[in-house]
């Protein structure tokens, strides 16, 4: 069995990681995913007609930053696991969660697990509209387990 879990590295994230693989006896394939924001052109962060917000240079230090706590995401995911996994690092000038669908699409695996909390990267990536469209565009089942002071 084929598992894609979505993480930011939170405690919460783990949890629902573990929650997957506490409901399988089975041995099971776990795929991580960690989507960053990549804006690949700072004139379309423009302010209108006085010019972009940030310079290149700023965009790409932006960049940077976010690949590299998106890696530090899936390190310490994967460390807290305990095994082996396979990491995608996703940048996206996009929703995220087509990123996730794509990557879904792609891999095929029997199940996507999402962490639902209010804190942190997870929530900024998977509120609203994010979680929503991947509830609705999933092309296999969705196990979204709800932060342990919302259950």
């Amino acid at each position: 069995m084929k598992i894609l879990v979505a993480t930011d590295g939170s405690a919460d994230a783990i949890a629902a990681a573990r929650v997957a693989l506490d409901l399988f006896t089975e041995e099971v394939e776990i795929v991580l995913v960690t989507v960053v924001q990549d804006y690949e052109n700072p004139l379309e962060m423009s302010g209108g007609f006085e010019g972009p917000l940030v310079t290149p240079e700023e965009a790409e230090e932006e960049y940077q930053s976010q690949m590299t706590e998106g890696q530090r995401a899936l390190e310490h995911t994967m460390t807290a696991l305990g095994r082996n996994v396979e990491v995608h690092l996703i940048p996206t000038d996009a929703n995220p969660g087509h990123a996730i669908i794509d990557l879904a699409s792609e891999l095929h695996p029997d199940l996507m697990v999402l962490g639902n909390s209010a804190k942190g990267l997870f929530w900024r990536v998977f509120a609203g509209s994010v979680s929503d469209y991947v509830l609705h565009h999933t092309p296999c089942p969705l196990l979204l387990v709800p932060h342990r002071n919302h259950i």
